[in-house]
């Protein structure tokens, strides 16, 4: 099964890497439909630009209730299959340290990021294809390392990774890849904030984080969301149909294992 016959469910892409991963599978001719708890209208007047057609639903992926009624809408959508599932949906989580973390917030950013992810993806399974059907994570290269400050985020990527394999290991009797992307910092307005809130915290400024985490990468830079749209396009295909349970990194070298 090529791309141009995929049916394509992507959370999380009224903007940023989001709107890029929609963008990147309607363009290699997927029908998409995003779940979204904002308006994702630039978004699919984009795709619509590009000369392909997306739909859009509202989603707020930590309750439960919302999760259900948008799968089974996009299920709807799509004729009653799904061939590709995106989970890009998620948050920044807050910045404390650990000692100062408060319980509520740490919850919030669990909730989203990683029981999030479960529930669409535990909805979505029964309308996923048979044989061929991936499901794509969007981790973080903090799912491999520490960070200070971001202890709750940095959790939930890492529980996203195991969350993935664990998948991997359960679909895989059904035909069904699953895989995650594990994204350096990239290039956007999400970064300019984490950037501003790691300077408030550590007592510096945005010019001088930019600086100093663009030179922890080898590459000497930040991603494009266009770059981890590719990658996730190439999982989402058949040029990868031997991968499952990976978690590839998009870091400008950042991260190596």
């Amino acid at each position: 099964m090529t791309n141009e016959q995929r049916h394509v469910l992507v959370t999380g892409a009224a903007e940023g890497v989001g709107r890029s991963i929609a963008r990147t599978l309607a363009k290699d001719g997927a029908r998409v439909v995003i779940a979204d708890i904002r308006s994702a209208d630039e978004t699919i007047r984009l795709i619509r630009e590009d000369g392909s057609a997306a739909d859009q639903l509202h989603c707020d992926v930590s309750s439960e209730a919302s999760v259900r009624e948008a799968v089974a809408a996009a299920a709807e959508l799509l004729g009653g299959r799904i061939d590709v599932l995106v989970n890009n949906a998620g948050m920044n989580g807050h910045y404390h340290l650990l000692e100062g973390m408060p319980l509520e917030e740490w919850e919030e950013t669990l909730r989203i990021n990683l029981t999030g992810t479960m529930l669409v993806t535990r909805e979505t399974i029964p309308h996923l294809a048979a044989q061929g059907a991936t499901i794509v994570n969007i981790a973080s290269n903090v799912g491999k390392r520490g960070l200070p400050y971001r202890g709750d985020y940095v959790a939930s990527k890492w529980a996203l990774i195991g969350l993935t394999q664990t998948m991997a290991l359960e679909l895989a009797p059904r035909g069904i890849r699953v895989n995650a992307v594990c994204p350096g910092p990239i290039e956007g307005n999400r970064i300019e904030d984490v950037m501003q809130h790691h300077a408030d915290v550590e007592g510096t400024t945005v010019v001088e984080m930019r600086a100093k985490w663009e030179a922890e990468a080898p590459l000497g830079r930040f991603v494009t969301p266009e770059e981890v749209a590719s990658v996730v396009g190439f999982l989402a295909g058949e040029q990868s149909s031997a991968m499952t349970g990976q978690a590839i990194n998009v870091t400008a070298g950042l991260v190596m294992h």
